[in-house]
C-alpha cells in the first residue's frame, strides 16, 4: 500500500502500531502523552483537539518526513554523532539548549566540551536542528483526530495536506548564512540537522555541491534518514552523510540564478490567469 499524505508517527509511535494495538493511544493517554523524544508533556496544542498536537512526522511518497524539531532527540543519537564526529567521544560533553546571542539570535544547543571535573571550556560545536513543515494543517490536525476518536480502522487513505518544504528552506537559508559568518568569525563549527528529504530538495533548487566532510570547513550538515526492520519496529534516526561549507559557497547558492524562470513563462502564467477570470464570449 502506498503510503502518502498521511501521519508517520504520532506521539512517537509509527501509525501502523495503533492497528496492532488498539488500546495504544488510551495508554498513551494514561501516561500523560509523554514525548517518548524529550521524556517530556507534549504541549503543543490546537484549539481543533482535545488532544496535544502529537503528529511527528507525516508520510510522502511513502518517505517519513519529521515535522516536528524535537523528533530529532530521539535517544540523543545527534549529540552523540556530533561530539563523535569531531572530539572522537561524547565523554565530558555536556548540551545547553536555546542559547541566546545578541542580534543574531539563539542556538537551538550549544555542545561545550568541558576539561574532566572542571567547568573549564575546551571547545564548543553550535547545533541547530531544521525539521520541514506542512500545509493545510488542518487536514492533518483531521487525521490525528480521526486517529483519537474513531481508530485506526477507520482512517482515510491519505489526507489532503502539502509540504510547505521551499518555504521551509528559504526561512532557514538566511539563519545558515548568519550563523554560518558567526562560525566562521569564531573559528567554530556549526552543525546543521537536517533530514535527507530536506537537504535533497535544497541541493535541487540551489547550486549546492554534494560535498564531503571536511574540518577546515566550519558549516557542516548532519544530514538523517528515518529506518526500521519492518512495521512492527519503530523508526530510527540514521546517519547518512555529512557536507561541509564554507560561507562563500552558501552566498554563491543564494545569489545563483538556476532557479529563476524566465519572463516568458511567467507572462504565459499571467495570460492563463487573465482568460481565466475574464473568459472571451
Amino acid at each position: 500500500m502506498k503510503k502518502h499524505k498521511i501521519a508517520a508517527e504520532i506521539f512517537g509511535y509509527p501509525i501502523e502500531h495503533y492497528g496492532f494495538n488498539s488500546n495504544l493511544m488510551k495508554e498513551i493517554k494514561k501516561n500523560g502523552f509523554i514525548s517518548p523524544f524529550t521524556k517530556k508533556k507534549n504541549k503543543k496544542q490546537t484549539r481543533l483537539l482535545k488532544i496535544p498536537m502529537g503528529v511527528d512526522s507525516v508520510y510522502w511518497n511513502n518517505v517519513p518526513v519529521i515535522i516536528d524539531p524535537d523528533r530529532f532527540l530521539q535517544d540523543e543519537t545527534i549529540f552523540k554523532d556530533v561530539a563523535k564526529r569531531f572530539w572522537g567521544s561524547d565523554e565530558n560533553v555536556i548540551k545547553l539548549p536555546e542559547v541566546k546571542l545578541k542580534n543574531i539570535g539563539s542556538f537551538d544547543f550549544v555542545l561545550v566540551k568541558h576539561k574532566k571535573l572542571s567547568h573549564e571550556i575546551e571547545d564548543f560545536i553550535i547545533l541547530e536542528i531544521q525539521s520541514d513543515s506542512t500545509t493545510g494543517t488542518g487536514a492533518l490536525v483531521k487525521n490525528l483526530n480521526d486517529l483519537y476518536t474513531k481508530g485506526f480502522n477507520n482512517l482515510e487513505s491519505s489526507y489532503s495536506f502539502g509540504m510547505n518544504t521551499y518555504n521551509t528552506i528559504k526561512l532557514s537559508f538566511i539563519q545558515m548564512l548568519i550563523k554560518g559568518m558567526v562560525a566562521e568569525k569564531w573559528d567554530k563549527n556549526v552543525c546543521w540537522v537536517i533530514q535527507d528529504f530536506i537537504f535533497n530538495n535544497m541541493l535541487n533548487r540551489f547550486d549546492i555541491s554534494n560535498n564531503n566532510f571536511d574540518t577546515k570547513k566550519h558549516i557542516h550538515y548532519f544530514i538523517y534518514n528515518m529506518l526500521r526492520k519492518n512495521e512492527k519496529d519503530i523508526f530510527h534516526l540514521s546517519l547518512d552523510r555529512i557536507c561541509s561549507y564554507d560561507i562563500l559557497e552558501l552566498k554563491k547558492a543564494f545569489d545563483s540564478d538556476r532557479t529563476l524562470p524566465e519572463i516568458d513563462y511567467f507572462v504565459s502564467i499571467l495570460k492563463r490567469r487573465i482568460t481565466q477570470q475574464f473568459p472571451k464570449n
